[in-house]
């Protein structure tokens, strides 16, 4: 075997911190998963996220000194020792991944047993000069229980060519899993450049493409473990957030297992704050899950006395239908004590489903419709409209019947199709002149939940248990976030509340007040009268009422008797209930490993029939634009004759070979037949007027 160096017992080594890190992340794999979604969480919030990493153990004995007749190795470091020892092969075989990614050597393996491993340099001695001699020999040593270096010659006598052999598709893969699991379009182009940048090592297209469907098969399994801790999650949910609804519902296999069918959860803290503190509005929305398992997501927001959303509940299901939706309003139903409806407001999208489960459960509810979505289907059927959008925007923000027939008036005289189609929608679902004062909001549209599905985007693509714990720990972050503002904030009111007043104090010049009783007053704005009342906090224009925001015509009153505006804003703006509505937060949850494992029947994930196809290498379709984004411009067959170019349709061909009609040169059964070629053109007729030009 040779002599062995002799060893310095002073020897230290300060590990790279960026092989430290990586090192840390794969081998502690029992924290992978509350490491990944810390990152994630990070992104959702508008505040800065501090993420403390774990130090190097540090114990009694130092780094790289002797005890009981080995060294230590540092996980991550790639620097190698005689007498170094592992705890397994897999380990020594992690090491030599760690010392090829530092520095950058091709080595390659010569020997693997089941207790021994030896490694030589892979490069390749041209004639006449000498083979590099470097190698590491690890073998299995009986008195230590370890696998112990015992043969490493340090030195390369060759030159780094930037590529290793043991680069393989699967270490590629363990590499990029986590970048793959946050963006699973990550292209294997992507990957080989990423690989030559942090390392500085070369892998081929191949080996990174087959590293990626590896990767997406590593995020599968995961995913597949993790319906089967399902049962053990909802359990923790409950217990760490005592009075919280989860609701966990499977379906019987054709082999007898239990399928996961649908998932609820609706934080105590999240129901007991919204049915306390929070105006008596929600909207109802669902979005598409991006990972392995298809389904949908459909959610419950509210807003907060700041107007911004309030997450309320979610829950996972197969697909978007009636009975789903049936089942989430249930569920909601007793959560948030609405009983029949009466005296909430619900905003959604036009999915008949849901339509059909609020009219049978909630009775009693003011519906309204997403505006937004009805404008979305008019500029679907009248592309080219450009007006079409102002007029529209108009009747469904006009805030009293008589702003409302006016402006339908408009539309009407502008295009009669436009009109026809729009009261089809019936817009009056969508307008807030007939909507109630009841919620102290003047939403038109479902944006609070068109926001919370943008907020969790990235968690949409995350396996099943990894996504709701990105939800739930963003809604977590978020409450924390939002308590920070609320109690820095020192005006009576919320922030934007105060913005939308001091914006309609802007709009109070052309508004003359004329007294009429005890704090009534006419208020006459252009050729228009509003009666306003103080003490009821009304006016004819029905804006104060709706929004809970004191309206130009009453603004100007404030000014003129030199009163006070804060003192006729809606209780629903103020700070202190602000603050309120974040002072109770989501209770932390105890790691996966801290589960405790129920004894029911393992859960197994939903077949889905393109699985095998988002293993292998898929093709992205083109991005669908939405209803309300400007539509595609299509190439449309000419079927009449255009006044630039000549329609070749009804033209008869000819064969350029025999001259007959109705075939050409490749159909043409005449071989020996002289090919008939047309005349060429003559272009001496262009020559007086080309020298002309240059004359």
């Amino acid at each position: 075997m040779g002599d062995e160096p002799e060893r310095d017992e002073t020897e230290r080594y300060e590990a790279d911190s960026e092989a430290e890190r990586y090192e840390a992340e794969r081998n502690e794999q029992q924290f992978d998963e509350e490491a990944r979604v810390e990152r994630n969480v990070a992104d959702f919030v508008d505040e800065d996220f501090d993420e403390y990493a774990t130090p190097v153990c540090s114990d009694d004995d130092e780094d790289g000194v002797e005890k009981e007749g080995y060294l230590r190795y540092i996980k991550g470091s790639g620097n190698l020792k005689l007498r170094q020892a592992f705890d397994s092969l897999e380990a020594f075989k992690k090491a030599m991944v760690d010392y090829v990614l530092k520095h950058r050597w091709n080595i390659k393996y010569v020997r693997w047993e089941k207790d021994k491993s030896e490694l030589k340099c892979a490069s390749e001695a041209e004639e006449g000069e000498e083979q590099c001699m470097w190698k590491i020999y690890c073998s299995y040593e009986q008195p230590l229980q370890k696998w112990l270096v015992k043969v490493l010659t340090k030195e390369h006598t060759c030159m780094r060519s930037g590529r290793s052999r043991l680069l393989t598709q699967e270490v590629i893969a363990g590499l990029f899993v986590d970048d793959i699991r946050e963006n699973p379009k990550l292209m294997p182009k992507e990957i080989l450049e990423d690989i030559q940048k942090r390392w500085e090592l070369t892998a081929t297209i191949v080996q990174c493409r087959n590293a990626k469907k590896r990767a997406l098969e590593i995020i599968k399994e995961e995913q597949d473990l993790q319906f089967s801790r399902l049962r053990d999650y909802r359990v923790e949910l409950l217990e760490s957030n005592k009075d919280s609804s989860v609701h966990l519902e499977t379906v019987q296999g054709d082999d007898g297992s239990d399928v996961f069918y649908r998932f609820y959860v609706c934080f105590a803290a999240l129901k007991k704050t919204w049915t306390s503190h929070c105006r008596p509005i929600f909207g109802l929305d669902g979005c598409f899950l991006k990972c392995t398992t298809k389904g949908q997501l459909l959610a419950a927001v509210g807003r907060d006395a700041n107007n911004q959303m309030f997450p309320i509940a979610w829950a996972v299901v197969d697909v978007e239908n009636e009975p789903n939706w049936r089942w989430f309003i249930e569920k909601l139903q007793i959560d948030l004590n609405l009983q029949d409806g009466n005296g909430f407001t619900v905003i959604s999208d036009r999915q008949k489903g849901l339509l059909n489960a609020v009219e049978d459960l909630l009775p009693r509810v003011e519906h309204r419709m997403c505006a937004r979505h009805i404008y979305a289907n008019l500029k679907k059927v009248y592309p080219n409209r450009a007006d079409m959008k102002g007029l529209f925007w108009k009747v469904a923000k006009s805030y009293n019947t008589a702003q409302y027939n006016k402006r339908v008036d408009e539309v009407k005289a502008y295009d009669m199709d436009v009109y026809n189609s729009m009261m089809m929608k019936n817009p009056k679902n969508c307008s807030l002149a007939f909507f109630s004062p009841t919620s102290s909001c003047d939403d038109v549209s479902n944006n609070i939940s068109e926001s919370f599905n943008h907020a969790i985007d990235p968690a949409r693509y995350m396996p099943f248990v990894e996504m709701l714990e990105t939800i739930r720990r963003r809604a977590m972050l978020r409450i924390e976030a939002r308590k920070v503002i609320s109690m820095k904030h020192r005006g009576k009111f919320s922030i934007k509340a105060v913005e939308r007043v001091e914006l309609e104090q802007t709009k109070i010049r052309p508004c003359q007040v004329y007294p009429c009783g005890h704090e009534s007053f006419e208020v006459k704005e252009k050729n228009s009268s509003y009666k306003v009342k103080m003490l009821e906090r009304s006016c004819t224009c029905r804006k104060w009422e709706i929004s809970g925001l004191p309206c130009r015509h009453a603004l100007k009153v404030i000014v003129e008797k030199k009163r006070k505006k804060e003192d006729y804003i809606g209780d629903c703006y103020l700070t202190s209930k602000w603050r309120m509505q974040y002072q109770t937060p989501i209770e932390a949850v105890h790691g996966v490993n801290f589960w405790n494992k129920s004894d029911e029947a393992v859960i197994v994930p939903p077949t889905t029939e393109d699985t095998d196809s988002v293993l292998g290498r898929k093709k992205i379709p083109k991005r669908i634009k939405g209803k309300n984004e400007s539509p595609s411009k299509k190439k449309t067959k000419v079927t009449q004759e255009s006044p630039t170019k000549i329609s070749r349709a009804r033209r008869t061909i000819h064969c350029g070979r025999c001259g007959a009609a109705g075939h050409n040169t490749r159909g043409c059964i005449g071989i020996g037949v002289e090919i008939q070629r047309p005349p060429k053109k003559n272009k001496t007729s262009s020559q007086p007027m080309l020298s002309q030009v240059i004359n």
